[in-house]
């Protein structure tokens, strides 16, 4: 693609673009229209040779035409001197080609988007219902006014001929057709794609809107309510396309929603190892995974790497796991097992690909590789030892990064602790590392500077997470009593509230 193509940053930055092409597109229609009608204007006399001038243009030549009526745009004249050569000639079409040449372009930074999961609706919604180039294009045409009123004009100027709206802001399908397609075949086609079974009007995309009786031309097209909201959201939720279009049949263009699209939440973390609070060989050894991962990923190497975190709740696991993602300029995929329903476990399982999710952390490890309970309820929905073993086979022979986590060694079964390549724990902070989580939970906030932080990391004797709570809560006590900074008081208060003594001045 190039190192040249850059994602958009949200969907609206990719409605702007889409919207720019939709503004020169409709510009060229107009400067057309209008051409056509000076040129009527100067041979009809009645509105009956306005009616017909489709039959007479072209037999009769118009007298003492204006200077502007034969000018050739520079541009133009300089696309017909080029040469040509008898293969090509006859068939290049300068707007055809511009017009590829922008699809691709738009399709690289699409591409490069969602791998960088930015998630933009119209393009989502494309993929999921494998939607034709006129069909994208007519969704765009048709929630353009939905963004600027604009539009509406243009549409009806381009319907009617009149510069003043005075009906609906609505493009018709005859307008749509004439703009989208090229020739008669395409507009056959095009207009094929509104009927029957899988088109945007049968699944309640588009509907048709009519004022007073007419033909199927002059109906208006509008997009349903709860589409435009899907389709004009900053950051569109994929919950909310797959809740709406999932059908009985998985449709061909992308996998039916499951119960890993809805359990695995993908990040783009922004972790530098300078901000991992960790003895330092521990971070070597974090450091030293992060490297082969990274080679099996370049090279797409059958080779994967696999590693198991253990340490207390808020040592820092889903940290470490964001600073190796961020490493690897990939996106993390986090999948806490306790979150999802026992009757889902299989079908999540056989989803997480190494191709979905090259970078996978997956929490509370020990309900599927913990020991063995039958006699737990939930026991029977549980994947076997065949199911896991399979699993754990197939993402060790592909280019990605498994961490499995959970709070204690023991809880994971000996059999799978020594099939991963690395077992790395972390510790709970030491009073050094306390003192600097501190300052770290209080970055960028006004604080007291009576504040006895070596104290505070010698009395409470707590993780990392626990401190980042602490920190909030007295941040959130201090604005209840519009404090201009923290004090030592606010941070007691916050420690009582969960249980902690705290004997400092």
């Amino acid at each position: 693609m190039g190192v040249d193509v850059m994602p958009f940053a949200d969907n609206w930055a990719y409605l702007r673009t889409e919207l720019a092409w939709l503004d020169r597109l409709l510009m060229l229609a107009i400067a057309r229209q209008r051409k056509e009608t000076k040129v009527i204007n100067k041979v009809a006399t009645t509105a009956a040779d306005r009616l017909s001038s489709h039959w007479w243009k072209g037999i009769i030549s118009v007298a003492n035409p204006s200077y502007d009526d034969c000018r050739v745009p520079a541009a133009a004249a300089a696309e017909l001197k080029a040469p040509v050569s008898k293969a090509e000639a006859g068939s290049v079409d300068p707007c055809k080609k511009a017009a590829v040449g922008y699809q691709s372009q738009l399709e690289n930074r699409i591409k490069v988007s969602a791998q960088d999961n930015i998630v933009l609706a119209l393009p989502a919604l494309r993929h999921y219902l494998n939607l034709t180039l006129f069909e994208k294009n007519l969704i765009l045409m048709v929630l353009a006014p939905e963004v600027n009123r604009r539009y509406g004009r243009l549409y009806h100027f381009l319907q009617t001929g009149e510069e003043k709206a005075n009906t609906s802001d609505l493009p018709m399908v005859d307008l749509a057709l004439r703009l989208l397609c090229r020739n008669d075949l395409e507009r056959r086609r095009a207009r094929a794609k509104l009927t029957g079974p899988n088109s945007l009007i049968e699944k309640k995309i588009l509907r048709y809107v009519s004022f007073r009786p007419g033909t199927r031309l002059t109906s208006y097209l509008q997009l349903s309510e709860e589409w435009v909201e899907y389709l004009l959201a900053e950051q569109p939720d994929q919950a909310t396309l797959f809740e709406r279009l999932a059908t009985p049949e998985p449709l061909l263009a992308l996998p039916a929603p499951t119960p890993a699209t809805r359990a695995v939440k993908i990040r783009q973390p922004e972790t530098a190892w300078d901000q991992l609070i960790l003895p330092t060989p521990t971070v070597r050894q974090l450091r030293i995974l992060s490297q082969k991962a990274s080679t099996g990923l370049v090279a797409r190497t059958a080779v994967g790497n696999t590693m198991l975190l253990v340490g207390e709740a808020g040592t820092g696991k889903t940290t470490a796991a964001g600073a190796i993602a961020t490493s690897l300029r990939q996106s993390l995929s986090e999948l806490d097992l306790a979150k999802v329903q026992p009757e889902d476990w299989i079908d999540v399982l056989n989803s997480l690909d190494s191709y979905r999710y090259p970078v996978l952390l997956i929490k509370s490890a020990a309900v599927w590789f913990g020991r063995d309970q039958p006699e737990h309820p939930d026991y029977c929905h549980r994947p076997t030892k065949a199911q896991l073993q399979q699993w754990l086979h197939s993402r060790q022979t592909a280019a990605g990064l498994t961490i499995i986590s959970t709070r204690y060694l023991h809880t994971v079964q000996a059999r799978w602790r020594q099939q991963v390549d690395t077992v790395i724990t972390l510790p709970m902070p030491y009073k050094l590392a306390r003192k600097m989580l501190w300052r770290q939970a209080f970055a960028g906030i006004a604080c007291s500077s009576k504040i006895d932080w070596q104290g505070l990391a010698d009395q409470l004797k707590v993780s990392g997470g626990d401190i980042q709570k602490l920190a909030d809560s007295s941040i959130a006590i201090a604005q209840s009593k519009n404090a201009k900074t923290i004090t030592i008081k606010h941070i007691k208060e916050a420690s009582r509230q969960r249980g902690l003594s705290l004997n400092i001045a």
